[in-house]
């Protein structure tokens, strides 16, 4: 299972929470779903179940929790009650290799929350088909998008991202997102299929029509 290195800080602010985190398609050929999977690491000496409270709780996150160890030996018969109880996974780290344990359970977070990190990470869920896709990469997070300049985004061959202001001004209404600035943060995203197989359609369509 590959684990890619995560700044969650940027989905949990003032936080230390550095886990590892992941993603992998579940979908299969019907459906663009993925499931995100966080590792709560350990080197042998923290308290186990302090640990197995910190790997609960970032089941708000992800659809799967794990705590990895580094230990020689396996867990004993205490510590996976404990964990099977939690309902957390447990991963032994030895040796230079992962040793699944206990699978997690599968977990349905928080969707804001969820969303917000799959965003740290660069990854963004399109509003047509629902697939996630990467939308930036390294520290510039959005430098695969064009803002709602869909012609730009088919000549450029770059994807989508606008805003939804009608739902920022019913948020505002209810005093539920108040922006300083008078700003809009309701950000949505196209994938590079839809605007290739969808919306290039309309662009093309749209020409012909002015052309007659």
């Amino acid at each position: 299972m590959p684990y890619v290195r995560l700044a969650i800080k940027a989905a949990r602010s003032n936080s230390n929470w550095d886990p590892e985190c992941s993603v992998r398609d579940v979908g299969g050929d019907l459906s663009g779903a993925i499931e995100t999977i966080g590792i709560e690491v350990k080197r042998g000496m923290f308290p186990f179940a302090n640990a197995c409270g910190q790997t609960l709780g970032y089941n708000v996150y992800v659809n799967r929790a794990y705590l990895a160890d580094v230990r020689r030996t396996n867990f004993t018969a205490n510590e996976i009650h404990i964990a099977s109880h939690l309902g957390i996974g447990l991963i032994q780290l030895r040796d230079r290799t992962c040793i699944e344990r206990i699978s997690s359970p599968f977990y349905h977070p928080i969707e804001n929350l969820n969303l917000r990190l799959l965003e740290a990470m660069a990854l963004g869920r399109c509003q047509l088909c629902a697939s996630f896709f990467q939308i930036g990469s390294g520290d510039k997070r959005f430098s695969k998008l064009t803002r709602e300049d869909m012609r730009r985004a088919i000549s450029a061959e770059k994807y989508v991202m606008f805003w939804n202001r009608e739902v920022a001004e019913r948020k505002r209404k209810l005093g539920l997102r108040v922006p300083k600035d008078g700003r809009t943060y309701e950000r949505r995203f196209i994938c590079p299929d839809c605007v290739e197989s969808v919306w290039s359609k309309f662009a093309l369509y749209e020409e012909s029509g002015q052309q007659k």
